[in-house]
């Protein structure tokens, strides 16, 4: 499941977002690169696919600590953005006032474990 979270540049994320961006931007092939996204009423371009080995440093971001913030907006609900790891595959897209990060692959909700479906604890 594709979801997007949406950072200002007000935002206490934008600096060190506004700093992977750049660096990837350098580093990430122009071909691999997504021409641009609409999401809400927000559009955005040059979407940079996060290569593997740069993963943890947008999971490291630790957005769940945004999500009441006014200068942040997502379709993630707190639980998705707990579980997100690095099989996800994030792509960050330049908005005019901010950042677009759109993870594919995002669980719906908890996938069931243990004997029962469920934890008998």
């Amino acid at each position: 499941m594709v979801r997007h979270w949406y950072v200002s540049e007000h935002s206490r994320k934008a600096k060190p977002l506004r700093q992977i961006y750049e660096q990837l931007r350098q580093k990430v092939d122009k071909q691999l690169w997504q021409a641009d996204i609409q999401w809400e009423n927000i559009s955005a371009h040059d979407g940079i696919v996060v290569p593997k080995t740069e993963k943890h440093r947008l999971l490291n971001l630790k957005i769940q600590d945004e999500h009441l913030s006014p200068y942040s907006k997502t379709d993630m609900n707190l639980f998705q953005m707990h579980m997100l790891n690095d099989e996800v595959e994030i792509t960050v897209f330049k908005a005019p006032h901010g950042w677009i990060l759109m993870y594919n692959g995002v669980s719906e909700g908890p996938q069931p474990f243990g004997q029962m479906g469920y934890d008998t604890r």
